[in-house]
């Protein structure tokens, strides 16, 4: 019997009696096991770490957005290493973070995110050590780069 979240629903006796069948039915689609009050769901890993990713960057997201429309400026609980970041960046920051969740989110590629994250994260911490943020306001640190063969 489908319901609403595409699955199918089954009970432990109906499932065991035909795993192999519910397996096959669970790669493709949800189902849903139950046994008295106790209910289970047979996902798809890839679908499942899908499905966590999507949660998790949609919270990190929701209380990041939370925290910048009660005070944008007192720092963040979400991320810490804001606190080094001026408004300007901020709004940036705020900005590519939805890109990203949104692309990563379409096209199932939340590596791209985590790397996005990684490079804010970078560039606050090297703006909160004062002689890196001095080098890189300047341009000198690129100037003291040294060519490797």
């Amino acid at each position: 019997m489908p319901t609403i979240f595409n699955d199918e629903i089954v009970t432990a006796t109906e499932l065991k009696a035909k795993q192999k069948m519910w397996f096959e039915k669970a790669w493709r689609n949800p189902v849903s096991v139950t046994s008295g009050k106790k209910k289970l769901v047979i996902v798809n890993r890839e679908t499942a770490r899908q499905m966590y990713a999507f949660n998790y960057y949609a919270d990190l997201l929701i209380r990041l957005g939370r925290e910048l429309r009660l005070s944008p400026t007192s720092g963040s609980k979400v991320f810490s290493w804001m606190i080094h970041l001026n408004a300007g960046e901020i709004d940036e920051f705020y900005d590519e973070l939805l890109a990203g969740f949104e692309e990563a989110a379409s096209h199932n590629q939340w590596e791209q995110l985590e790397e996005l994250l990684a490079a804010w994260q970078a560039t606050a911490e090297a703006k909160s050590n004062p002689a890196t943020a001095v080098l890189l306001k300047d341009g000198q640190a690129v100037r003291e780069y040294v060519r490797l063969d």
